[in-house]
């Protein structure tokens, strides 16, 4: 079956549970991740290994890039230092320490995180389309004359606005504005509803009905979530 999983940012621990859950049930899943892999939590550089260690076992594990993963790109492509970027006060000092943990955060970001992983973030696609479902991480602009080609509205954007036409009767499948987790199960109960949020606020621990990672069986539209795992408030 196919699980689209949500927001990480770096809580390997969490990933690793929802995983193990998911294999628990299904011997042969495919993974879909809505981006915002890392910052913020501690495991940014595991999460990713993570997703390269499926990927090498022949297991489906495909994610679109997030907001995180485009500030990222641009202070690496950019030549910038973390104190010179906009990702510095997003979680830019947890993925870094990830890498290194006694990073020299003078250097320029392309000397702190290996061109290895710099060029699968600089690879990942905007969206996923599948049979009956799109995957991103924001949003789609459907306003647009090309709704497909507004790659800063898919990162960035908190509007949800839906063409029927223009996305040919598919789902939209999304994270990047956090939901509380006790309103996730609303969303499938209307069958009618085409935009579905699955970020569950793994990293806001601290905030009543947050903290949680999420999944989606795309197949039978079930949740599974999990608390978090690697930040304690």
């Amino acid at each position: 079956m196919r699980y689209c999983i949500g927001d990480i940012h770096g809580c390997i621990k969490s990933l690793e549970e929802i995983i193990d859950q998911i294999f628990k049930k299904d011997s042969s899943p495919e993974f879909y991740f809505v981006g915002d892999l890392i910052d913020r939590g501690p495991g940014s550089k595991e999460v990713l290994d993570l997703l390269f260690d499926l990927n090498t076992k022949g297991i489906k594990a495909l994610s679109v890039r997030g907001n995180h993963e485009q500030m990222l790109l641009e202070s690496y492509q950019n030549n910038l230092r973390i104190k010179d970027t906009i990702w510095k006060d997003n979680g830019a000092k947890q993925t870094i320490l990830s890498f290194n943990k006694n990073p020299n955060l003078k250097l320029k970001v392309n000397k702190l995180i290996p061109l290895r992983y710099y060029t699968y973030i600089n690879a990942l696609p905007y969206y996923i389309e599948l049979d009956n479902f799109y995957i991103v991480h924001a949003g789609i602009n459907f306003e647009a004359p090309d709704p497909f080609s507004d790659f800063n509205q898919m990162v960035w954007t908190r509007e949800e606005k839906y063409n029927i036409q223009k996305a040919k009767n598919k789902k939209i499948i999304h994270g990047h504005s956090p939901l509380y987790y006790n309103q996730l199960k609303n969303q499938t109960l209307d069958n009618h509803l085409n935009i579905i949020n699955i970020d569950t606020g793994c990293v806001f621990t601290h905030i009543p009905n947050l903290g949680y990672l999420t999944a989606l069986n795309m197949d039978n539209m079930e949740f599974i979530s999990i608390k978090n795992k690697d930040i304690k408030h």
